[in-house]
């Protein structure tokens, strides 16, 4: 698991005024709106008695934790605590984490680390494909995000962009070509899907139609993301660790035309990627070259100090302490750098890793 990145925390139709928990990387948040709309991120411990916030509400530009009533702003800074006499301060210490949050694409972003806007990787670019169709859904896999980005980041897992039904044999590929960027790599194919499934008179007979051959793109983007586009249709995946034997992968599918109903093409998506379970749960992550290419983009992270030793807090602070993935204002303002309450999570040693 890797801070300084960002990582797509949940869907946009998922946000609201109202405060909502994710588990990520081992760490809790929580996500709200403010009142003018934009999507807002801190950790969801409040720095008093380690409350967690996403069980409080919002009112006007404020997260109210539960137990106390402290206030906290955007930024993470307390603004009001009700036990307080009138005119006392509010210490420096009272403040939590704040993450850079950004939406794009139906999604909501955050950076979870501290280091400087210039130096941080960048975000996916993403497309809609002049979409008819989006689908949207989620699944959660037994699995540490590694070896689900390794059976997922395969160029027939396309075939989940396309519309309609098809017959179970594996699709055909040819002309394939591999390319690395700064931040991940790319395959491209000439995918040829097995043939369409067409449901005869009311639906009980089927009959195989051939399906045509169409260019095809399987990628990854660090540190958790795959895309896949299969013809004019696109499709993205997060896969997200919730800790290191737990994975939620959310997924869009922009679709340019389709002939489906949407909520039958969504089951057909969740049915599919059931049938992976065994292969994602059960067997080792195959060496193929696009897992190989990020294997080695998730040791320079490493060796750049950006991996969470969760075992580490598993073994020493879990149920004891708490420890948060340290927010950019820890080292942009320094005269708050004593002013932290929640230590910071261990990092992985370049040596040890």
């Amino acid at each position: 698991m890797l801070k300084n990145f960002w990582w797509p925390l949940a869907f946009s139709k998922e946000v609201s005024r109202k405060p909502v928990r994710v588990t990520a990387l081992q760490e809790e948040f929580v996500l709200y709106r403010l009142p003018d709309g934009r999507a807002n991120v801190l950790s969801d411990l409040c720095v008093h008695r380690g409350g967690a916030l996403s069980d409080g509400w919002t009112q006007e530009d404020r997260i109210v934790c539960p137990y106390h009533g402290w206030e906290f702003r955007a930024d993470g800074a307390c603004v009001r605590i009700p036990a307080n006499p009138p005119g006392a301060p509010v210490p420096r210490k009272a403040r939590v984490d704040a993450y850079p949050t950004v939406e794009q694409m139906g999604w909501v972003w955050a950076f979870l680390g501290d280091i400087p806007a210039a130096e941080r990787p960048p975000m996916p670019t993403l497309q809609d494909a002049g979409a008819a169709m989006i689908l949207s859904g989620a699944i959660t896999w037994r699995a540490p995000y590694e070896r689900v980005i390794a059976h997922l980041v395969q160029p027939p897992i396309a075939m989940l962009a396309l519309d309609g039904e098809f017959a179970p044999e594996a699709p055909q590929l040819s002309a394939l070509h591999a390319a690395e960027t700064p931040w991940g790599a790319r395959l491209t194919a000439v995918l040829t899907p097995p043939p369409y499934l067409v449901r005869g008179w009311l639906g009980l007979t089927r009959r195989r139609v051939p399906a045509l051959s169409c260019e095809a793109l399987v990628a990854f983007h660090m540190p958790c993301i795959t895309l896949y586009r299969a013809g004019d249709d696109h499709m993205m995946m997060a896969h997200v660790p919730v800790n290191p034997e737990t994975t939620t992968t959310r997924w869009m599918v922009a679709r340019r035309s389709s002939q489906t109903n949407a909520e039958v093409a969504r089951r057909r998506v969740m049915a599919a990627l059931e049938r992976l379970r065994p292969e994602v749960e059960g067997q080792p992550a195959p060496e193929t070259l696009l897992f190989c290419a990020f294997r080695r983009l998730c040791d320079e992270a490493i060796a750049r100090g950006w991996g969470i030793d969760a075992h580490l807090i598993q073994a020493e602070y879990a149920n004891i302490k708490a420890v948060v993935i340290p927010s950019p204002a820890r080292r942009e303002v320094p005269e708050l750098a004593a002013a932290w309450v929640m230590k910071e999570v261990p990092t992985i040693k370049p040596h040890d890793a």
